[in-house]
């Protein structure tokens, strides 16, 4: 009961702000914050790093298959200013959107959230933490994904499948600085006092918190008068896997994004508080390069290597919400407009790109020995995505319009883009070697590598396991024949061009010596190299 009361409210808290007609994008301006100004952005570009604090934070893969828990840190290193953290779960299929908070972290706070399967099969978010959400995580209740962006056409209980893997997104919306440099008493913010944290419980008032949080404005003046600056980044993740039954953990860190300045140090990006409400957005392109999203004539059914496209929309595909925003795209600290989100999406997708993944493998059976590599690419779902209203099943994939961000060649098109079975493929080619450097084919011979096809925006690459593999993963896994029992490899994707992928190789070992009472199973977590282009 617990859990359907609170589903209730929050379908009730993203509906609750109505006419709303702006959105949050405010490149800020000032020498420092105060009452009035957010402070200058002065971010110019990105900078991508596989752990540490930004100002954007990227988990490859959650999954609560299999009774597995995955559980996420988030970590405010700033101790002088809060953070307002838009925290988004992503399904592995498609990347459609399953669920979407506020977390509200006060200077040095750390905020821990667990992914597990309800008894209705969705994947479902449960804390015991009690630092502010926005809305409103209660501690020990669980909080069930949502499924309306996902393909209408499945059953219940396939829906329900499709959100128990994929991906998570937080990005640093504003700074909640204390007190207001430019208050007149030096008072600090009723927003920054609700955050605090006394004797360790933050007092997390509904009027302020839906005060800051649910009312939207295009006014610096009145976003800083509701204590909020420019966001500086700041914000570390960890994640970790529990695999309850198989007795075995995996973790890392999130691929962290910084916004930089022409020194490369990290700098204030812009102002991208949007309200938590479901508010369609009028004329969203200004904030995203997403076709599904983008309104009519600004996506298309075709696309050619040159970029050209063909056969655009005559509607969006989604009605774009407020809780949609931000996500990789929204411009970070260029002004609001349709070239600049997809300016943004093109030039992470730079910084993401790699001309190959390398890794090792294992799947010795004297050791029980399995290998899942986890392939995701945050960023693909801005050139093309799965548009299920399609009414031409042979034209099922939506495309970017114009070239992301100016990047040629272009990365993702009709030539390289396919759909099986209501899920995103693409090709890549792998060059296997043993552990005695032995090679499937001679290394000078790029293109006589074997090719393979891999499906999802969050795909799973699993090595020689028909069977029940490391991650438990069903989504989007793929099973392929590996020529020894260990190794490396490396991945070219489409063969010949650079593709934005992040993830690591999971491998699950098992002693067959270990003693009675003596745990046996050992899980080892190796980020995957990557070669920059």
């Amino acid at each position: 009961m617990k859990i359907t009361i609170h589903y209730v409210l929050w379908l009730c808290a993203l509906a609750s702000l109505t006419g709303a007609s702006s959105a949050g994008v405010i490149v800020g301006t000032g020498d420092q914050p105060t009452s009035d100004v957010l402070g200058r952005t002065d971010a110019m570009g990105f900078e991508v790093t596989d752990s540490g604090a930004g100002h954007t934070l990227i988990v490859p893969y959650y999954t609560v298959q299999n009774q597995q828990l995955s559980v996420l840190h988030l970590v405010n290193t700033d101790t002088a200013n809060g953070k307002v953290v838009k925290l988004r779960f992503r399904g592995a299929s498609n990347g459609d959107s399953l669920l979407s908070l506020q977390v509200l972290l006060a200077a040095g706070d750390v905020w821990t959230g667990a992914l597990a399967a309800g008894a209705d099969g969705r994947a479902q978010i449960i804390t015991g933490d009690l630092s502010c959400t926005y809305p409103r995580l209660l501690p020990g209740v669980s909080q069930p994904f949502l499924t309306e962006r996902l393909n209408p056409a499945l059953a219940a209980p396939a829906l329900a499948a499709q959100t128990r893997e994929g991906s998570i997104e937080a990005f640093v919306t504003a700074d909640i600085p204390a007190p207001a440099s430019g208050a007149p008493d030096g008072t600090a913010s009723a927003l920054y006092t609700t955050i605090l944290h006394t004797n360790g419980v933050p007092p997390c008032a509904d009027s302020v918190l839906s005060a800051a949080l649910m009312h939207d404005t295009e006014s610096e003046s009145v976003a800083a008068s509701r204590g909020f600056a420019t966001p500086t980044g700041g914000v570390a993740g960890t994640w970790y896997i529990l695999d309850v039954v198989g007795s075995t953990t995996f973790s890392g860190d999130a691929t962290a994004i910084r916004a930089i300045n022409s020194a490369g140090k990290t700098a204030r990006g812009n102002y991208l508080l949007f309200p938590q409400s479901a508010d369609a957005v009028p004329n969203p392109e200004r904030y995203t390069a997403d076709p599904l999203l983008v309104s009519a004539g600004l996506a298309s059914r075709v696309k050619q290597m040159d970029g050209s496209t063909s056969q655009a929309t005559t509607a969006p595909a989604v009605v774009a919400r407020f809780h949609d925003f931000p996500d990789l795209s929204t411009p970070y600290y260029l002004p609001a407009s349709a070239v600049n989100a997809r300016t943004t999406a093109g030039q992470l997708t730079q910084r993401l790109a790699t001309v190959d993944i390398k890794n090792q493998y294992a799947i010795d059976f004297s050791i029980s020995a399995k290998t899942d590599w986890v392939l995701a690419m945050p960023t693909r779902r801005y050139s093309v995505a799965y548009d299920y209203g399609s009414a031409d099943i042979n034209l099922p994939l939506l495309f970017s319009v114009l070239p992301t961000g100016g990047i040629e060649p272009q990365l993702f098109g009709t030539w390289n883009s396919s759909a099986i079975n209501g899920v995103l493929c693409y090709g890549f080619q792998v060059l296997l070697a043993d552990r005695e450097g032995r090679t499937t084919v001679p290394t000078t011979d790029l293109f006589a590598k074997t090719y393979r096809n891999i499906c999802g925006v969050v795909g799973v690459l699993s090595i020689f396991d028909p069977g029940n593999s490391v991650l438990s993963a069903s989504i989007t896994r793929t099973n392929h024949d590996w020529n020894y029992v260990n190794g490396w490899a490396t991945v070219f994707m489409d063969g010949y061009r650079n593709a934005p992928v992040i993830g690591s190789a999971f491998m699950k070992l098992t002693n067959p010596n270990a003693t009675p009472g003596v745990v046996g199973n050992y899980g080892l977590t190796f980020p995957h190299m990557r070669t920059a282009p």
